[in-house]
C-alpha cells in the first residue's frame, strides 16, 4: 500500500486532486459526483461505467464526503 501511494503522489502526481473541492464535484455540470457508500457498489459502477463508455474508470475516497466516487484520472488508466 505504501508504495502505490508513494507513486500516486510522487512520481504519477494523480493522487493530489483527492484534496481539490473538484473530487468531489463534477466539471461538467459543478454538481456534487454521485456518492456510494460503499467500496463494492463503487467498483460494481466503475466496472459498468467502463464496458458502456470504453475506458478506464476507477473509484477513490473522497474527503469531502466521506463516500466513495467514481472518476477518470488525467491518464486515463
Amino acid at each position: 500500500m505504501r508504495k502505490k501511494a508513494f507513486y500516486n503522489f510522487f512520481i504519477s502526481r494523480n493522487a493530489w486532486g483527492a484534496f481539490s473541492i473538484n473530487s468531489h464535484i463534477r466539471g461538467d455540470t459543478n454538481q456534487p459526483k454521485v456518492t456510494y457508500h460503499t467500496l463494492p457498489s463503487a467498483l460494481k459502477a466503475a466496472e459498468k461505467m467502463s464496458a458502456k463508455y470504453g475506458k478506464h474508470f476507477s473509484t477513490y475516497k473522497c474527503l469531502f464526503c466521506d463516500g466513495y466516487h467514481v472518476g477518470k484520472n488525467r491518464d486515463n488508466k
